[in-house]
């Protein structure tokens, strides 16, 4: 049976070391990489073979939902596997649920975990609480970002020192494309440079410090 690659996606650091325990004696694992961020995977892990990420929805930034995208281009041939401790699936829009390959609740066991990974790993899908959705009370919605996923992703080139030619090039960008983008952050963050557009969206958590 293949093993597989993970990617676990989460800003608790509890959480991710409580399932990198669970799973650490799977037959179903081969190995686990992790990131407190989608940003902070995109940049420490990118490129990287990953078979399956396991993607919590509620995080600083850029927020699971409005992350989907952003792995869909850097982790191309990753299942993607939401695992929420707040949301129910009936909160993920429709459009995402189409972009993932399963759902599961931070509740579940190691079972039901070692499951769904299984069966994302061999084509399946695996959605747990469809037969929750309208029992328990309806959970609070996802807060979204005021920045979008793309502005997000120019920040995070922001906080690497590239130029504006640099970031049109691995974004696969206009020039102009990317001015308006940092004109956009520089206005939502209410500063007026590059540097103090960092340091701001340091500050509110929508970019890791550097380390």
């Amino acid at each position: 049976m293949p093993r597989a690659r993970l990617l676990l996606i989460d800003d608790h650091t509890l959480f991710r070391t409580g399932l990198r325990l669970v799973l650490a004696d799977s037959p179903s694992v081969e190995h686990i990489i992790e990131a407190g961020s989608v940003m902070q995977a995109v940049q420490d892990h990118g490129g990287a073979a990953v078979d399956i990420v396991l993607l919590d929805i509620q995080m600083p930034g850029l927020n699971g939902i409005e992350g989907v995208k952003v792995l869909r281009r850097h982790f191309a041939t990753a299942r993607i596997l939401i695992v929420s401790g707040t949301s129910g699936l009936e909160t993920i829009p429709a459009e995402v649920r189409r972009e993932i390959a399963g759902f599961l609740p931070k509740s579940a066991d190691a079972r039901e975990i070692e499951e769904a990974i299984a069966c994302c790993l061999s084509g399946g899908t695996h959605f747990s609480g469809d037969a929750d959705a309208g029992i328990n009370p309806a959970p609070a919605p996802y807060a979204t970002s005021t920045l979008t996923p793309r502005q997000l992703e120019v920040l995070h080139q922001l906080t690497l020192g590239r130029s504006n030619k640099v970031i049109a090039y691995h974004m696969g960008l206009s020039e102009n494309t990317v001015r308006v983008h940092v004109a956009a952050i520089l206005g939502h963050l209410g500063v007026v440079s590059r540097v103090e557009a960092i340091l701001e969206a340091q500050r509110r958590g929508l970019v890791q410090a550097a380390r």
